[in-house]
């Protein structure tokens, strides 16, 4: 299955690491269990070398995956994420599962 990582990101800059670490060990487990996984915290690393991006670039491209997926994984304490809250809404708009970690 094709599994998309959401959770929380935004914080101050340690605890954005600390969100990013939790995506990433997320994806790993589901790649372990034999799945495809779009990691959407991973996009910190292009935007790190791009240098310009802006919100939008992070969220329109990502969405796109979302579409596609099969499953939508949500990490705990994500329920304040603006962001994670509307991936939720659309991945139930497709009638996705969205499993709760």
């Amino acid at each position: 299955m094709k599994i998309y990582i959401a959770g929380k990101l935004n914080s101050d800059a340690c605890g954005y690491i600390k969100n990013v670490h939790l995506m990433v060990n997320a994806g790993i487990s589901a790649r372990k269990l034999g799945h495809s996984v779009f990691i959407p915290a991973l996009d910190l690393l292009v935007g790190l070398i791009a240098g310009d991006y802006e919100y939008a670039d992070y969220a329109g491209h990502n969405i796109e995956w979302l579409d596609v997926c099969d499953e939508i994984w949500v990490l705990p304490n994500s329920e304040e994420s603006k962001g994670t809250q509307a991936e939720i809404k659309r991945a139930e708009e497709l009638n996705k599962v969205v499993r709760y970690l």
